[in-house]
């Protein structure tokens, strides 16, 4: 019996959470879906990952501004697939996923939003449009956290009755030993006695790194063994290594770049931190949350709805240095405190984002658009 034809379509596959999560995703319904993945613009260096495991990844190679060939283009693969079911993650891949079914009707399609611009642009035109022409064509609408479903309704036009939220999950952290740990820390030049504070994440102005170093500053001024560890790459990656050098945090803060291994480098720190201006359900904050790490995160997205102030962690008002750099003051003064809020941390990961329970929800909305 033949396995019914599953179609994601993202942006690209390059380095970042959405994409790992289509990634992972997509391995994971491999077994019950024939899968395909759509990338609007660049397959990326993910791509691989997928190929190496039989899922076909297929580059459309879209054109600046509204590139209206991209949903013709992508109605005759679908039919060729003779897909039944389009899982668009993000709008932009919404968009056009819907445009495709004005000329390949079969699919049912479901979006998944994982995060918002910022600053939110606001479009009375686009919502009008989303009315008329897109939501109609949409089975399914999902949310990954509370905050991003009540966006969309404001931003997107889409009825809040409509929305589910299925927050984001990931695998359990693999434990890791106290030996492995140290070798890790020594070969990133920290010693046993730091207090290591950090972030893994995409350099983009959004994640609002100078608010990470700035606290960061303030801090480590009366405390020499406060280090800094920043893992990951991004459009702002020289901006962010010119502000620790302005800073005079050069031989405190190690900017790793890109990693393969960044989850396993998640032990290496003593507290996890997000000052972003905006997020949706962050993989790197539930990876260090599963890691056992206390987290200061800013009261943005869906932040406040992982990180639960005073029991897990710090939630701090956006922006507010000098609220991000009490949190640090106050965890790297009391060891016991950070293990304690990393454990109830831990606790409430496996609770409520696990993995597997992510792909069941997900599931049973395929069941659900297969009946019709």
């Amino acid at each position: 019996m033949s396995r019914p034809v599953l179609a994601y379509i993202a942006n690209t596959l390059n380095p970042g959470g959405t994409e790992r999560l289509v990634v992972e995703m997509g391995l994971a319904f491999a077994r019950e879906y024939e899968l395909h993945v759509f990338c609007l613009d660049e397959p990326g260096v993910w791509a691989g990952r997928l190929r190496e495991a039989g899922i076909a990844v297929h580059g459309l190679w879209r054109q600046p501004g509204i590139d209206l060939s991209v949903p013709v283009r992508l109605a005759r693969h679908l039919r060729a697939i003779d897909a039944d079911i389009i899982h668009a993650h993000q709008c932009t891949p919404w968009f056009y996923g819907a445009l495709s079914r004005y000329f390949y009707r079969k699919p049912r399609l479901l979006l998944e939003e994982h995060g918002r611009f910022w600053p939110e642009p606001d479009s009375g035109k686009r919502r009008l449009v989303n009315r008329l022409l897109i939501n109609t064509m949409t089975h399914g609408f999902v949310a990954v956290s509370q905050d991003i479903a009540k966006r969309l309704t404001r931003y997107e036009g889409i009825a809040a009755e409509c929305i589910e939220v299925i927050y984001n999950g990931v695998s359990p952290a693999i434990a890791s030993n106290a030996e492995s740990v140290r070798q890790r820390r020594a070969a990133l030049g920290f010693a046993p006695d730091d207090t290591v504070i950090g972030t893994v994440g995409r350099l983009d102005p959004i994640k609002n790194l100078p608010m990470l170093i700035t606290a960061l500053k303030k801090v480590s001024a009366g405390n020499a063994r406060i280090r800094g560890l920043i893992v990951g790459d991004g459009p702002q990656r020289e901006s962010v290594a010119r502000q620790v050098h302005e800073a005079g945090l050069s031989d405190r803060v190690v900017l790793t770049g890109h990693r393969d291994d960044a989850r396993e480098l998640l032990p290496c720190m003593d507290l996890f931190v997000l000052a972003s201006f905006s997020e949706g359900t962050s993989v790197a904050l539930l990876e260090a949350m599963s890691a056992g790490l206390p987290a200061a995160v800013t009261a943005v997205g869906g932040n406040p709805e992982i990180v639960v102030d005073g029991q897990t962690g710090w939630v701090v008002p956006s922006d507010d240095i000098d609220a991000l750099a009490l949190a640090f003051e106050q965890a790297v003064g009391n060891e016991d405190l950070r293990m304690a809020r990393g454990e109830a941390g831990r606790v409430r990961f496996a609770s409520r984002f696990a993995f597997t329970a992510m792909i069941d929800a997900y599931r049973l909305m395929y069941q659900g658009m297969l009946s019709g």
